[in-house]
C-alpha cells in the first residue's frame, strides 16, 4: 500500500513537472524578438482631401470607384536599449512583409469583408518608416454593403485595424496594429 501511495505522488509530481515544462509565458512569437514595432499614426484624408486622423471614403465618383489608399507610419525600438555589439545591428532591422484590414462598426453596421495586402518595406531600429496602402479596395465598393449606400445620404461608419507582420531580420516575427476611422457615403461630387 505505502508503494501505491508512493508511486501515485512520483506520478502526481511528474505531471506537474512536466505541465510547468510545457508552460510558455510568452504572449505570442513575437515576444521572442528584441524589436518592438509600433504603428505611430495612420494618415487618412477629408472630404477636400486633405490629411487627416480618419478616412472620408467615397462609394462612387463621377470617375467611377476609387481605391482609398493611407499613409501608415511604423516605428522600431529596442526593447531593451543597450549599447550593440559590433556585427549585430543587421538583426534589429525589421522586415514588414504584409497587412491585413478588419473593419468593425461601432453603431452595428454591415461593413466590408476584410482583406490582405503584400508589401516590402525596412524599418530600422529607432527610425520609421511610411507605407502608402490600401485601407478601402475598389471592389468592395461594387457589392453591398458598401454599394448599398449609392444614391443616397446614408453613412456608414466604421474602425479599420490595420496589422502590420513581419520578422526581425534574425527571423523572429513582429506584428504591429493600428486603427483608422473611416466614413462609408456617397458624397456629393465636386
Amino acid at each position: 500500500m505505502k508503494r501505491i501511495k508512493n508511486s501515485l505522488k512520483i506520478t502526481a509530481i511528474l505531471c506537474v513537472f512536466f505541465f510547468l515544462l510545457s508552460c510558455d509565458n510568452t504572449v505570442g512569437d513575437s515576444e521572442k524578438s528584441g524589436v518592438v514595432l509600433t504603428v505611430t499614426r495612420i494618415l487618412g484624408m477629408d472630404a477636400e482631401g486633405n490629411d487627416a486622423d480618419y478616412l472620408i471614403s467615397d462609394v462612387q465618383t463621377a470617375g467611377g470607384y476609387l481605391t482609398n489608399p493611407v499613409v501608415a507610419t511604423l516605428e522600431a525600438k529596442l526593447k531593451k536599449p543597450a549599447p550593440l555589439l559590433p556585427g549585430e545591428s543587421y538583426k534589429t532591422s525589421v522586415m514588414i512583409n504584409r497587412y491585413t484590414v478588419t473593419y468593425t462598426s461601432p453603431e452595428g453596421d454591415p461593413v466590408p469583408l476584410g482583406f490582405e495586402g503584400s508589401l516590402s518595406a525596412v524599418c530600422e531600429v529607432d527610425g520609421t518608416v511610411d507605407l502608402d496602402i490600401l485601407a478601402v479596395r475598389a471592389e468592395a465598393k461594387t457589392v453591398p454593403p458598401l454599394s448599398n449606400l449609392i444614391g443616397t445620404f446614408n453613412v456608414i461608419w466604421a474602425v479599420a485595424e490595420i496589422v502590420f507582420f513581419g520578422h526581425d531580420l534574425d527571423g523572429n516575427p513582429i506584428q504591429a496594429t493600428g486603427y483608422l476611422t473611416i466614413y462609408f457615403a456617397d458624397w456629393a461630387d465636386p
